[in-house]
């Protein structure tokens, strides 16, 4: 299924690729080899930025349990987003071996790490997502729904992380899961992998860990949706600020949920979306538009994951390797 999968994304980003060198197309893909200095080094710096705001918002996460090496977690990331185009899950299971063996995080409290930033991509992306669902566009409707979504969202995540939080919500835990007399669940609640897999509370309950983490999340869309909008105004497409917004969360959003690699996915997904909005029509140029931020993305990855292999050292790292944690405030 995962080969399958991965080959139909190769098909669609084909299929992409057809529509951009389409005939009618051919002005903007000469406005790209145009294209100024200063426009290329901001749509290049805008794939930058998001990359490592994606990199420090898993930092962020993990700080209320645990303390390792930010420019560590920088160099992980580098490296599992590149291989996120690919399938198997082969980032997850690099993110999972680099934390563990170089940072000594234990593995159950690296499911509860990468289980809170899931959450937290909820919380800053779950209003606007519902918002686009109901209006089918960006207004004054969409930005106050939004708005108020996201503040209600970490209220509540705060709130109820904060219930089963601790030694305190460990207790609470207990006194509910107790009374029904099941054994080998209340060992479970009792034990050292219950443990660590309850720090995904304390990581959500954090209050300057998750307005801070919601806080980059936005800047990252912000930022991708910014890098669409330069794209754009480089190869001379009409595209407003709102309609890349709304494709820039589709692209971002595709690309973390699609289970066979993000290669293709992502591009197609957000073509259909334009389509279905009526941003764009079949064969549009915005296709092209679409694959300039894909090209782009993928360099500045390419290069970062390659600075972040030299800094990881894989001949090290195969090594047993030390690696100092402590405990976070």
């Amino acid at each position: 299924m995962q080969v399958l999968g991965f080959a139909a994304g190769v098909g669609l980003l084909g299929w992409c690729g057809m529509m951009a060198f389409a005939p009618e197309n051919r002005a903007q893909l000469a406005r790209l080899g145009e294209a100024d200095a200063g426009s290329l080094a901001v749509l290049f710096g805008c794939s930058l930025g998001t990359l490592l705001l994606n990199g420090h918002i898993f930092w962020v996460v993990l700080r209320p349990e645990m303390r390792i090496d930010p420019v560590g977690v920088q160099a992980t990331n580098a490296v599992a987003t590149t291989l996120s185009y690919l399938p198997f899950k082969l980032s997850v299971l690099l993110r999972v071996a680099v934390h563990n063996r170089r940072d000594r995080v234990p593995l159950l409290t690296i499911a509860a790490w990468f289980g809170a930033v899931a959450v937290l991509v909820v919380v800053g992306l779950g209003p606007p997502a519902l918002m686009s669902l109901w209006r089918h566009g960006v207004d004054a409707v969409w930005w106050a729904g939004s708005a108020i979504g996201i503040c209600v969202s970490v209220f509540v995540t705060l709130t109820l992380a904060g219930v089963f939080a601790g030694p305190g919500g460990l207790g609470r835990i207990h006194r509910v899961l107790d009374p029904l007399r099941i054994g080998p669940l209340s060992r479970f609640i009792r034990g050292g992998a219950f443990a660590r897999l309850h720090g995904i509370f304390g990581m959500l309950a954090h209050r300057r860990a998750v307005l801070e983490a919601t806080f980059l999340r936005l800047l990252d869309i912000g930022m991708q949706t910014a890098r669409f909008a330069v794209a754009a105004s480089i190869l001379g497409v009409d595209l407003g600020w709102q309609s890349a917004l709304l494709i820039a969360s589709t692209y971002f959003l595709i690309g973390m949920l699609s289970p066979f690699g993000m290669l293709g996915t992502r591009e197609a997904g957000a073509v259909g979306l334009a389509q279905l909005l009526g941003i764009s029509g079949p064969g549009d140029s915005l296709v092209v538009v679409i694959l300039a931020v894909s090209a782009t993305e993928s360099l500045v990855n390419l290069v970062c994951a390659g600075v972040g292999v030299a800094w990881m050292r894989p001949d090290r790292l195969l090594r047993t390797v030390g690696g100092v944690t402590e405990r976070g405030p």
